[in-house]
């Protein structure tokens, strides 16, 4: 018998991003799909990420023979097939079961994933389960210590690169967080309705463990609160305001390998940045959920690549919505 395939119950009749992101508004609960979708305060930079592209126009060369192509590019010094990766999102196996393996599997087709600080599986399985090029995000917590033993075993477990996201260092006022949550973490009854009414998200995510639990994260919080729900207060309370390039200098004595900066949005960081020895940045406002009213990476990029000269490898994240369809 032929196999029916329904929008929004098989990826593969997926023809956009904005097709999967209906597919994941009917999945997933309002909460986590607001998680993934929302912005800071009135959205403005998150708009502005995308709207930005609408600025931009190919100008198109005729009669050239496009028989053979190729996409691939070099990446702090290796082949990848596509010029990107996929970037670090904490939670996700709060999305999908095991959507870290899940992602990290998929990447190893040929690009890079970055493995956010907050994954709920241990770093070292998604290493070992998936292959591929693994890098590792961190945070730069209050306990340093944590942070040397996660770079430690970051590097036994064959972590390519480490990338340090620098613009968190408070949290941007999500207002859907304010409208979804009775206190911290406790959501209102409309949501916990909502959540009734996604039996598959359910039985995938919640069943038969309960929620997913940090497991790169064991050593910063305190016993027994690795849950989801029992870290996230901790992990806020570990940001540090004090964050600064000493910091960075600190972490590349300490890191052998590649290290990248995340969050960098002008020339003067990106300047600052290679004088801290650190290998790539990428060009962040942390998709519009940190500081509303910020330029996109799209604006400053120009001017990035102009002053640094080839001297690091420069990312960029934020808005894409199209890539290469062949």
């Amino acid at each position: 018998m032929k196999r029916r395939l329904y929008l929004g119950r098989d990826v593969n009749r997926a023809h956009s991003i904005d097709d999967l992101r209906a597919m994941a508004r009917r999945r997933l609960p309002n909460f986590c799909f607001e998680y993934i979708e929302g912005g800071a305060e009135d959205e403005a930079t998150l708009r502005r990420n995308r709207d930005v592209f609408d600025e931009i126009a190919f100008l198109p060369r005729t009669l050239v023979n496009v028989e053979h192509r190729n996409q691939s590019s070099t990446l702090l010094g290796q082949r990848t097939a596509s010029p990107f990766m996929i970037g670090p999102t904490g939670y996700r196996g709060l999305m999908f079961r095991e959507g870290d393996v899940q992602l990290a599997s998929a990447a190893a087709a040929g690009i890079p994933l970055v493995l956010s600080n907050a994954s709920t599986v241990a770093l070292e399985d998604v290493v070992q389960r998936a292959g591929g090029r693994v890098w590792m995000q961190v945070y730069m917590y209050r306990t340093r210590e944590f942070v040397a033993k996660l770079a430690q075993r970051s590097l036994a477990a064959g972590i390519e690169a480490l990338v340090v996201t620098t613009d968190s260092a408070v949290f941007g006022k999500r207002e859907w967080d304010l409208r979804n949550y009775i206190k911290p973490l406790m959501l209102d009854w409309r949501n916990r309705f909502d959540v009734l009414g996604h039996p598959r998200w359910m039985s995938n995510v919640l069943w038969p463990s309960g929620m997913p639990r940090f497991a790169n994260l064991g050593d910063l919080l305190p016993p027994g609160q690795t849950s989801v729900k029992g870290a996230t207060i901790t992990l806020g309370q570990q940001l540090d305001p004090s964050l600064c390039w000493d910091d960075i200098r600190w972490l590349r004595d300490l890191w052998p390998k590649r290290l990248v900066v995340k969050g960098v949005l002008g020339a003067p960081d990106a300047l600052r940045a290679i004088e801290a020895g650190v290998d790539g940045i990428v060009l962040s406002n942390h998709g519009g959920r940190q500081l509303d009213g910020a330029v996109s990476a799209m604006d400053v990029l120009p001017e990035v690549v102009d002053q640094v000269r080839g001297r690091l490898a420069v990312m960029i994240d934020g808005g894409f919505r199209r890539g290469p369809t062949s």
